[in-house]
């Protein structure tokens, strides 16, 4: 194929990128979702997230946990499906359950569930990129902000799909665990271990150890590159999308705390104004004077680690 030919195909798929996106960003996705939702099993747990939060880290160390296998694309998006194609997702859980992921906020037909929350102002730091990488994105972080704070993306804003989970019936049932990404990175091994056993499963220390050892950010890095020079790369199930922007990835940094350098002191408090309170209940800082009011009456809200 030329030059020409490529540029012009990469240019007709981001296209048709960007209107699929637009379009499932609409009410008419609901029908969608809804029969996405149809056939869950109670024995069925689900990984819950707004996007960019970590959930496909979690997911290559679970999949190692409950398999004892090496994690790949290939493998973990075979076993570990989401709502699209969790009809295929293996039955890895006691009595034949799944593990399944949604970026969806809570709904009634969830009946036990894993909740991974991020730092918000991480989360739009690395959702901003990847969408950019993706040619999908708002061209300003100004505008990207609006909409995952006030407007609300696809997936809702975030202070809502955090609400829906934090409040839903499976917390108040002792259903829910919920897990921050922040102390997943800097206690893995207990939190890992605590995951398993939400989920009915009995593992020795060694093998979460191991399991968190053989999916550091460079190693999954090393296995997105691999991913892409397969010949089977079109087959893969839920496969990351190549970027459009060089050197742009799927896999990122995995920072903690990136947006004190990143985000202007303006977008902090944009941020703030929108979701102070939820970040307070989630144990996560806030730094602008406005958003100081509401620090008494979330800190009688606090998360809870146990289900």
């Amino acid at each position: 194929m030329s030059k020409d030919a490529e540029q012009s195909s990469s240019s007709a798929a981001i296209f048709l990128r960007r209107v699929r996106h637009r379009i499932t960003s609409t009410k008419v996705r609901n029908p969608i979702i809804w029969q996405r939702h149809q056939g869950l099993k109670p024995s069925d747990v689900m990984l819950g997230s707004y996007p960019r939060s970590g959930s496909t880290w979690l997911r290559f160390v679970i999949f190692e946990i409950l398999t004892g296998k090496p994690s790949s694309f290939d493998e973990v998006n075979a076993a570990l499906r989401g709502l699209s194609d969790h009809k295929h997702g293996w039955p890895l859980l006691p009595g034949g359950g799944r593990f399944i992921g949604t970026h969806e906020s809570y709904r009634p037909v969830y009946k036990k569930a894993v909740y991974l929350v991020r730092d918000v102002r991480d989360v739009a730091l690395s959702e901003f990129a990847f969408e950019k990488n993706l040619g999908i994105g708002r061209p300003t972080m100004e505008g990207y902000l609006d909409e995952m704070l006030r407007t609300g993306k696809r997936h809702g804003s975030w202070p809502h799909h955090v609400q829906s989970w934090l409040d839903s019936p499976l917390a108040a049932a002792g259903n829910l665990l919920v897990i921050r990404y922040e102390d997943l990175r800097k206690n893995g091994v207990e939190i890992f271990a605590q995951i398993a056993q939400f989920l009915g499963v009995n593992v020795e220390r060694s093998t979460v150890e191991r399991a968190i050892a053989n999916n550091s950010v460079q190693k999954m890095r090393d296995k997105e590159d691999k991913l892409y020079k397969q010949e089977n790369y079109s087959k893969v199930a839920r496969k990351p999308i190549k970027s459009v922007e060089p050197g742009g990835r799927f896999v990122r940094s995995g920072k903690m705390g990136g947006w004190q350098e990143k985000l202007t002191p303006e977008q902090v408090k944009f941020v703030e104004q929108y979701a102070a309170s939820t970040l307070l209940r989630l144990q996560y800082p806030v730094v602008t004077m406005e958003s100081a009011g509401v620090r008494s009456e979330a800190d009688a809200s606090l998360v809870s680690h146990a289900g």
